[in-house]
């Protein structure tokens, strides 16, 4: 088919479909799940002016993904005792001199009072065990658990794929991580303060969504 939806498009429309969820199940939850996610797939689909053959690729991977979410949902609960507190979140964070701002996909409530912050990737399982494995050079979870301002907080990916059943994917050290992410943004900060340059540290495809591109030199960088 000739359309114009891509692996980023799904991954925007099962974002809202998946906010849209929880938040009507917050509201009732008694009420049928399954019915929920398809409301929820139908209000994101509304919105996003999906139609006809623009939706049929999300359609088709519509039925086996919300089952294996709802399976993997209610193990998650029955295990951790988390509670769904709010999706799409913006968050600012002030941490010494060095303010903070980001969007949660979605922030759970653990029993012991503590956040799990949880970001949805719909790319193949392969590529989110890369990220962890990356360590320290993953920030995007050690940032979060930066942003939510708390002792001691949890992060995880949830990788809701299209051929694989949902799964949960938290990284080790990730208090070491986010501590070692801090010391090395306050000293960047200072450098720049000083008039130190900046390094063309870009990695590939992450410079495709940075919003300071260009301010690091990485596209004109020869060497």
């Amino acid at each position: 088919l000739g359309v114009d939806v891509d692996k980023r498009d799904f991954g925007v429309w099962l974002h809202d479909v998946l906010r849209r969820f929880h938040e009507a199940l917050q509201a009732e939850p008694q009420a049928e799940r399954a019915a929920l996610m398809d409301a929820a797939a139908e209000q994101a689909t509304q919105a996003l002016g999906l139609r006809g053959g623009e939706f049929l690729p999300f359609a088709v991977a519509w039925p086996p993904l919300r089952d294996g979410y709802l399976h993997w949902l209610a193990g998650y609960e029955a295990e951790t005792g988390a509670v769904f507190e709010q999706g799409e979140q913006r968050v600012r964070q002030t941490l010494g001199g060095v303010q903070l701002h980001g969007t949660f996909d979605r922030v759970d409530r653990l029993p012991n009072g503590a956040p799990m912050v949880i970001d949805y990737k719909t790319e193949s399982p392969a590529r989110t065990q890369a990220r962890l494995k990356a360590g320290g050079e993953d920030t995007q979870l050690p940032f979060y658990a930066l942003l939510t301002g708390h002792d001691a907080p949890q992060a995880a990916y949830l990788n809701v794929g299209e051929r694989e059943p949902a799964k949960l994917y938290e990284p080790k050290e990730l208090l070491a991580h986010a501590a070692a992410l801090h010391q090395g943004i306050e000293s960047d900060l200072a450098r720049i303060a000083k008039g130190h340059p900046l390094r063309p540290l870009g990695e590939g495809g992450v410079c495709d969504w940075c919003a300071a591109r260009g301010l690091c030199r990485k596209d004109f960088w020869q060497g």
